[in-house]
């Protein structure tokens, strides 16, 4: 599927940042103000290493064109036929993985949330924000078992602490893995790219966060329906404000 013409992250924040007035006095625009910023100015607060060490890992495994379920023989899914090059592609890259941890570092949530483990790529990138805040609990959900092995074998590559993993379908575990943990601080919806489960994943989360937290949206430009569905969440009553930036759209709950 080809994905709707978008500006990089690095415009997206520009351009968003010399928009919005910075005497702006909500506390959770000033902090998401304050990641874009260390996004921008590449500060990594001690993190640089660690970072450094995720970007290699996702680099070393592009090129790998096995199976996952040949590195994973036990418990795969019929989807995991795909390559783990493929699988590398297709999560975070080193840009996004940088926001994602600015916006753990400025955000200082307690509890985050992720849909779409995959590999365990943008788990690391928050894990590692987590880590170097001294704090927060990391849960993150996947449908495949064997990509979920895959994860754990990359967080203990990486020295990660690990997070909460939860195997299962989104619509099968979603609501009562948020009757378990603690109330989200900052969600990071990325799987199950269509419009209407888009749309129902944020109702549903949204509804277990705290006023003042934030949502993440991946992929917002991969399809018409994903803009739709997008373009339904910014303009919804349940958030104060939004944040477009090409890729990814960032929602503030009220």
């Amino acid at each position: 599927m080809t994905s709707i013409p978008r500006p990089s992250l690095e415009q997206a924040a520009q351009t968003w940042l010399a928009q919005t007035d910075a005497s702006m006095d909500d506390p959770s625009l000033i902090r998401l103000r304050a990641a874009l910023e260390d996004f921008l100015a590449k500060r990594f607060h001690g993190a640089a290493a660690d970072l450094r060490a995720v970007h290699d890992l996702r680099n070393s495994l592009l090129d790998d064109g096995r199976s996952i379920e040949s590195h994973v023989a036990e418990g795969a899914q019929s989807w995991d036929r795909s390559s783990l090059g493929k699988a590398a592609s297709d999560s975070a890259p080193p840009e996004l993985g940088r926001l994602l941890f600015s916006l753990v570092w400025n955000l200082r949530p307690g509890s985050v949330l992720e849909l779409g483990t995959n590999i365990g790529i943008s788990a690391a990138y928050l894990q590692v924000g987590l880590q170097h805040t001294g704090g927060g609990e990391l849960t993150t959900i996947e449908a495949s078992g064997a990509r979920l092995v895959l994860a754990e074998r990359h967080f203990d590559a990486l020295g990660l602490a690990h997070p909460n993993w939860v195997e299962g379908y989104f619509d099968d575990v979603l609501a009562d893995c948020l009757a378990e943990i603690r109330p989200p601080d900052l969600a990071f919806i990325d799987g199950n790219h269509r419009e209407d489960a888009t749309v129902r994943y944020f109702h549903l989360v949204g509804e277990a966060m705290p006023a003042g937290a934030v949502m993440v949206f991946d992929d917002i430009r991969w399809s018409e329906g994903m803009l739709g569905a997008w373009e339904e969440i910014s303009r919804s009553t349940a958030v104060t404000a939004s944040v477009d930036l090409g890729r990814i759209g960032l929602v503030v709950r009220s």
